[in-house]
């Protein structure tokens, strides 16, 4: 081998030495940068521990003296009269004394307050309610005379019922004691079980007397009415056979056969009422009646 080979084999092997001693200085010093970090990572590591296990060890304690306390009291209360123990009722709040508005003052200015006595189902079922707005109807006992005028009820045999709508539009201003207006439950179960109702109306003085005349020659019937409907109506007729029977032939197209009444003149002068008398035929044969 020449000298020029040796040379270069020479330098080969420094530079691989070289080599190998830049890689060992080189993992030297990553080995101890780990190292490094690592003792930095578990000495944080072991004062989170130590500083959570604190926090635990406090906890264990405050539970600890929690349950001792609780123990303690449950023993004086176990220790302490019954009497004692037991809750005393709460007082009841007093109620505030509520000003009741004078029944007078509801009364609308020029009516007068009269009460009726009513059968509940002639009073609408018992579902009247201060102020509600009705209309008085009236089953009245006509006598068989001249003499209307009497404030008595006439009981004779000669009596013909007569019924008619009497008022409109009459304010209801009390069912019974109750004259508050509809609240959240409204008393009509107890009405409607009710036989009688004492209905309150507000009334003209004139309308309080004719109403007090007819109650005491009939019955009177209540109609409720609309909130929204405040005009009278002018009715021509009363309630009769006749004014049915037109009724339903103008509405229905129904003609209905009712008793015709024909007037005939009485001996004394007087016109009398009464029903047509129908014709017939009479058979006879060998003078007897078939």
């Amino acid at each position: 081998m020449n000298i020029e080979n040796k040379r270069q084999f020479a330098t080969i092997l420094l530079a691989v030495g070289l080599g190998l001693v830049a890689a060992m200085l080189m993992s030297k010093v990553v080995s101890d940068k780990v190292d490094q970090q690592t003792k930095i990572i578990a000495k944080e590591y072991q004062g989170r521990s130590a500083a959570l296990i604190k926090e635990m060890d406090e906890t264990k304690q405050t539970l600890k003296k929690l349950a001792k306390d609780h123990a303690e009291l449950a023993k004086r209360v176990a220790q302490q009269p019954k009497t004692i123990v037991q809750q005393t009722a709460a007082p009841t709040p007093e109620k505030p004394t509520i000003q009741e508005m004078a029944f007078s003052l509801r009364t609308p200015p020029g009516k007068r307050a009269i009460t009726i006595s009513i059968n509940a189902l002639s009073a609408v079922g018992g579902l009247l309610n201060p102020g509600d707005f009705v209309d008085i109807i009236g089953h009245l006992d006509l006598p068989d005379g001249n003499d209307q005028s009497s404030a008595k009820k006439q009981t004779a045999k000669g009596e013909e019922k007569v019924i008619t709508v009497l008022f409109q539009n009459i304010q209801v201003l009390a069912v019974g004691t109750n004259y508050n207006p509809m609240g959240e439950i409204p008393p009509y179960e107890t009405q409607q079980k009710a036989k009688t109702l004492n209905v309150t109306l507000a009334v003209s003085p004139e309308e309080a007397g004719l109403l007090t005349f007819a109650e005491a020659h009939g019955e009177l019937q209540l109609s409720l009415r609309s909130p929204a409907e405040t005009e009278e109506r002018v009715l021509q007729q009363v309630a009769s056979w006749d004014a049915l029977s037109e009724f339903v032939l103008e509405q229905q197209g129904t003609d209905l056969k009712v008793p015709v009444k024909k007037s005939t003149i009485a001996p004394g002068g007087e016109e009398e009422v009464g029903e047509e008398t129908k014709p017939f035929i009479q058979i006879f044969r060998g003078g007897r009646e078939l």
